[in-house]
């Protein structure tokens, strides 16, 4: 299966903690027609769909998810999230992945009004947020 992933799992240290499964294969993908915004309270995002959304959402799709980590990655998410099949543009093809996100009825519950970004979590919340996860 492919899992496309947007946020911390991002950092190849949270994805291989997580996993236990180094160096997956992975290709640069785009999702489109979602927005992506920090959870209330929280370090890390969250998408949802969104059809005006006018800027697609970098990431990589990671190919061939192992039954095995899939279990471990349902167990980190937190049990807000919904993994849903999506289409992910490349760029050489379109690609089926599946996509951890918020359903949208819980969006305003759920996620701020904060956007987030990679290099964002990096520089300013990476350290806090696996000091209280993994440390």
């Amino acid at each position: 299966m492919n899992l496309f992933i947007y946020g911390t799992l991002m950092v190849p240290k949270i994805w291989d903690t997580v996993t236990l499964c180094p160096d997956p294969v992975s290709i640069p993908g785009e999702l489109f027609h979602h927005r992506i915004q920090r959870v209330k309270h929280g370090d890390f995002p969250a998408i949802v769909a969104d059809p005006d959304s006018p800027s697609p959402i970098p990431g990589l799709v990671i190919q061939n998810v192992s039954v095995a980590a899939l279990d471990r990655l349902d167990q980190y998410e937190d049990e807000f999230y919904e993994r849903v099949s999506v289409s992910i543009i490349t760029e050489k093809s379109t690609i089926e992945a599946q996509v951890y996100r918020v359903p949208l009825e819980l969006a305003n519950e759920i996620l701020s009004t904060d956007l987030w970004s990679l290099e964002w979590f990096e520089e300013e919340a990476l350290e806090r947020y696996w000091n209280r996860l993994f440390a």
